[in-house]
């Protein structure tokens, strides 16, 4: 299942980019990791000619040099919602230091300590104050401005800006990353748009060429279904490289080093061990397969089998599933080591009557409340052994409402886009 899903990816994108040109396709760490991998297993066995590059880059070393180009921007992402955030979580995302934190919380006190669990309605407050906190937007700009120079001489080092035909490849989500990378090449010079290859996005960011993203599973339009069936945190866990994100660069000599963040023992050694699997099946695949591998026939056939599979894998797992995948040290932060199982434990109380769907509730209609949330609920779920089918519809009701109010909300804006 893990193995036809990263190999179908990966010839629908190779496909794509003979036929449409591209003499080179950047992969983005860390889901881009095994993709990569695999992509130059295909390429020699196919005879490509597609140049295959890792590209060592995540949202926190692309976006922090970027500060202050875009204070807006900046202040949007710093106070961005996740999994579990902190007020250190956001000062983190600024690049302030321990010193630099407390030196903020000196001339702009908040009533949360540094280690204390936020609510979704918090962070608003946090950017209102932090718009107005010329301490706090001093130090944002001044790593801004350190760290910009090395991610444009890590850019240009890996041909960036060398004005051949080229696109990232990554597994997706937003697509924010694809779009401040264009800021930043735009800023040193680059004229042509870099393209993106994505396993799914549920959105793209606003002012952008819609055709510059292309999208194999789901895009932001429709699929309410695949979406539902689907978990990219379980997708990113399992498809991740068995390196830590990348915190940003160092030039020694002439050149330029991505520097990883430290990465859990527990995970790197689940990471490699999969790894093994999956290359193992992609070159017997490459070995066992003609010309028709890269062909379009075919592609969308293996996609329907890979979907009623990921159904059953993500949204209704077996109880060995659960156990083994949703151990995975799992975080959608980056910063700070991962150290949250992927399944986090529920609660007995929460477990009760229809508990679970009340509170899922309270978060579609935006009253997020405090406390840590499971980035695979559905494993979570059979984690528990209590009322597992129950939870398991409570939990497919909330999103299939979640994605069709998500759904609601595109066609207005669309409409008022095109009537204003």
């Amino acid at each position: 299942m893990l193995g036809p899903a990263l190999a179908g990816f990966l010839l629908w994108v190779l496909n794509d980019a003979v036929k449409t040109g591209k003499r080179r396709l950047y992969f983005m760490a860390r889901d881009g990791y095994f993709m990569y991998r695999a992509a130059l297993i295909f390429c020699g066995r196919f005879h490509l000619p597609v140049e295959c590059r890792y590209l060592s880059c995540s949202r926190y070393c692309v976006r922090l040099p970027a500060f202050h180009l875009n204070q807006k921007a900046a202040l949007e992402y710093i106070c961005r919602d996740a999994l579990e955030v902190t007020l250190g979580t956001v000062f983190s995302r600024a690049g302030l230091t321990t010193e630099e934190m407390q030196e903020v919380l000196a001339v702009c006190p908040f009533p949360w300590s540094l280690s204390e669990k936020l609510a979704s309605s918090d962070l608003p407050k946090i950017r209102q104050k932090l718009e107005h906190c010329g301490r706090f937007l001093h130090y944002m700009n001044q790593h801004s401005q350190k760290e910009m120079p090395n991610l444009e001489g890590y850019l240009r080092q890996e041909g960036l800006l060398d004005g051949i035909s080229d696109a990232v490849v990554d597994s997706g989500w937003t697509g924010s990353l694809q779009k401040t990378l264009n800021e930043v090449l735009s800023c040193m010079g680059r004229k042509k748009s870099l393209k993106g290859y994505y396993w799914g996005l549920y959105e793209i960011p606003a002012h952008v060429r819609r055709e510059d993203y292309r999208c194999y599973y789901f895009g932001p339009r429709g699929k309410i279904r695949r979406k539902v069936y689907f978990n990219n945190c379980l997708f990113e866990a399992v498809y991740s490289a068995p390196h830590g994100m990348t915190l940003g660069y160092v030039r020694r000599g002439e050149l330029y080093y991505p520097i990883y963040e430290e990465i859990v023992e527990k995970r790197k050694d689940f990471t490699q061990k999969e790894g093994s699997y999956l290359m193992e099946y992609v070159r017997n695949l490459a070995e066992n397969t003609g010309t028709f591998g890269i062909k379009e026939i075919g592609f969308w056939q293996d996609r329907k089998v890979i979907e009623k599979l990921f159904r059953l894998f993500m949204c209704r797992p077996t109880g060995k599933e659960a156990a083994v995948f949703g151990r995975i040290p799992f975080s959608d932060e980056g910063l700070g080591r991962e150290e949250a199982p992927l399944a986090a434990e529920i609660k007995p109380q929460d477990l009760k009557g229809s508990r679970i769907f009340r509170q899922l509730m309270h978060r579609l209609k935006g009253t997020k409340r405090k406390g840590r949330r499971s980035a695979w609920q559905e494993g979570s779920i059979v984690l528990s052994r209590k009322n597992v089918n129950r939870n398991l519809r409570s939990y497919t009701r909330y999103k299939y409402l979640r994605f069709l109010k998500k759904e609601a909300e595109r066609i207005r804006k669309e409409t008022a886009l095109r009537h204003g």
